[in-house]
């Protein structure tokens, strides 16, 4: 393993004459606390799409030690909700037209499939961002706030007593809701069920900011997201609020678009059924 990693989730990776990749995963709750949400929560579903697709790169030897990697685009659908916790899965490549994708699907005990992701990413040599992020740094820490962020009620949302409010009430249009991810709320150990850079907020906060979002948004906290999309076009600071706003809605689809410092970061779409 890189040096950059002291753990991993997923073990046992045989690269297959095709080019793709067979692995193992953990079902260590203690060492990965995620799992216990479910095996199709969001923050589940995007740990997941993380250390599986860089331990695949790992074993193809498309990554180093000091390099690191970031994600621009990702959807996944989940499968039966009956399926249980993932054990193994498999890592391949896609392209359709310009784009390569990479694709990983994971399966229970039973084989049944729980989870199908594609992604895009880059792989790059370091994460000293301080330089080429350091004018955007300084505006987020003027924008911080002195006065306490009013999150919205913990039974609203769906989380357990290990997790955190991510997000505020719903504003005065209907449509916007504030966010603010911090190392109190969006990071281990206060929040052990999120962990990230530490540097920024990652893909995993803003997907679970959006699912808080849609059950305040449909009064629902115990809706089942069954799949998404997310492009991620812009870093967004930690520490600093940023906003979700309802671009499209429909009985079973939401689209967000995420919003920082006045810039578009990212759209998040969920698709969720009532339980």
């Amino acid at each position: 393993m890189a040096a950059q990693f002291t753990n991993s989730y997923t073990s046992g990776h045989a690269v297959q004459p095709d080019g793709s990749v067979d692995f193992l995963c953990s079902t260590d709750t203690d060492k990965w606390p995620w799992l216990t949400l479910g095996s199709h929560h969001p923050i589940t579903v995007q740990a997941q799409n993380f250390w599986t697709s860089v331990g695949a790169i790992m074993a193809l030897g498309g990554m180093e030690a000091g390099q690191w990697s970031a994600l621009t685009w990702t959807d996944w659908e989940c499968g039966a909700a009956e399926c249980g916790m993932a054990i193994r899965g498999a890592y391949s490549r896609e392209k359709s037209g310009e784009n390569e994708s990479y694709l990983v699907t994971l399966f229970d005990a039973q084989s049944r499939e729980i989870v199908r992701m594609r992604g895009r990413g880059v792989v790059f040599r370091n994460r000293n961002f301080e330089d080429w992020r350091g004018k955007s740094k300084k505006a987020a820490k003027r924008e911080v706030s002195t006065e306490p962020f009013a999150f919205a009620a913990r039974e609203a949302l769906g989380i357990g007593p290990s997790e955190h409010a991510l997000i505020g009430q719903v504003a005065s249009d209907g449509q916007t809701i504030p966010v603010l991810v911090s190392r109190e709320n969006g990071l281990p150990p206060a929040n052990p069920m999120i962990s990230g850079s530490g540097d920024h907020v990652n893909s995993v906060h803003m997907i679970e900011a959006s699912r808080q979002a849609l059950c305040l948004v449909e009064t629902n906290p115990a809706l089942a997201v069954t799949g998404g999309e997310m492009e991620l076009n812009r870093y967004v600071e930690l520490g600093t609020p940023f906003a979700l706003k309802i671009v499209a809605q429909s009985d079973a689809e939401v689209c967000f678009e995420l919003s920082q410092l006045d810039r578009s970061c990212a759209k998040i779409t969920l698709r969720w059924r009532s339980r």
